[in-house]
């Protein structure tokens, strides 16, 4: 796994870990990891993946799980934490979705009531504790913990000139703007 992040800390030669990654979320990353190692990483091992390295790790994730070669999950050492793509670092969430007209108006009221989404979905996330288990409405709650506490430290790194901008969201917003534009120049010759 790559560190081009690491190089934002204006010395090559050292591979930023643990503490100097995450910064104040250290503590809270060690303590969580001992809680729920199941859905947490070890912060000392962890190390700071960005750019094009980030994007080509999660196009081939996705790839893997539309495959099937790999369980569609968490990964518990994130990509962006230099986590790889391999079985034994996904952790099943039981995440998906149904339409709001499969559920009852009093399920649907519920969950809309408890969301901070959007007005009249019409799609609602599901998940299951276990493989085995029943879906529930509404995300998985460990799932959602751990993305909001990455995020939380990512924000930091940005912060700190750690970590670069969020290269998928930036690069994928100007690529569709460029097809655009594309379409719209030879639509219009």
């Amino acid at each position: 796994t790559g560190t081009s992040g690491n190089s934002q800390a204006n010395d090559d030669s050292k591979v930023l870990k643990g503490k100097d990654i995450y910064g104040p979320h250290y503590e809270d990353a060690v303590k969580l990891h001992k809680e729920k190692p199941e859905w947490y990483p070890d912060p000392d091992e962890s190390i700071i993946v960005d750019g094009e390295e980030l994007i080509k790790a999660r196009e081939e994730y996705k790839k893997m799980y539309t495959s099937g070669a790999l369980p569609k999950g968490h990964h518990r050492q994130g990509l962006a934490f230099g986590g790889g793509n391999t079985a034994d670092n996904i952790q099943f969430t039981g995440e998906s979705t149904i339409a709001s007209s499969e559920v009852s108006k009093a399920e649907y009221d519920a969950y809309v009531a408890k969301s901070r989404g959007k007005k009249d979905p019409k799609t609602l996330k599901i998940h299951k504790e276990t493989e085995e288990g029943e879906y529930v409405l509404g995300s998985n709650p460990n799932h959602t913990e751990v993305t909001n506490f990455q995020n939380k430290v990512m924000r930091w790194q940005r912060k700190a000139g750690l970590r670069k901008k969020n290269p998928t969201t930036s690069k994928t917003k100007q690529a569709k703007k460029f097809d655009k534009y594309k379409k719209n120049e030879v639509e219009n010759v």
